[in-house]
């Protein structure tokens, strides 16, 4: 099972290296305001005429996300997903404090934020096979892995279904 699941995973590694190695992709935008009031945009990377690549950005006034989906054979087989929360919202700075005659305390410092990554490996028939979550921490437990699964995968047929 093991050597399987190596395997797995070394194929999706080299499918993602092949799929972001490509310069020629057709790239449609569209506008995604269901996640942020501050919006987002969804880009659809295609090669002829088929989507191998959707990378997500939402924005808020205290994080961002970027999320990477890819797509072989008309199936996801790896989304990469980053989120960053700010110290604080991004338009605090003095002048806000400022405005309202606050006492100038923390402002908004990207070298402050918190950056977390996800990972999420998939095999041919979109059953999630390896999760790995924040602080790089591996998830093999088969009902998480499930719970997971759900979530990111309808995430990801509300944003495939956008196009």
């Amino acid at each position: 099972m093991r050597r399987i699941l190596k395997g797995k995973i070394a194929q999706i590694r080299k499918d993602f290296a092949s799929t972001n190695a490509v310069k020629n992709y057709v790239i449609k935008e569209v506008e995604d305001s269901e996640q942020s009031t501050d919006g987002g945009v969804v880009k659809y990377y295609f090669q002829n005429g088929i989507v191998k690549k959707i990378v997500v950005e939402h924005f808020g006034e205290s994080w961002n996300s970027l999320t990477e989906y890819y797509v072989k054979n008309g199936k996801v087989y790896f989304i990469f997903d980053k989120t960053e929360k700010y110290n604080v919202p991004y338009y605090v700075n003095a002048d806000w404090y400022k405005r309202d005659n606050m006492k100038v305390g923390e402002v908004f410092d990207s070298r402050k934020s918190k950056i977390s990554e996800k990972r999420y490996y998939f095999d041919e028939n979109m059953k999630l096979i390896r999760y790995v979550g924040e602080n790089k921490k591996i998830v093999e437990n088969v009902q998480k892995l499930k719970e997971i699964e759900k979530n990111v995968l309808d995430e990801y047929f509300r944003i495939k279904n956008k196009n």
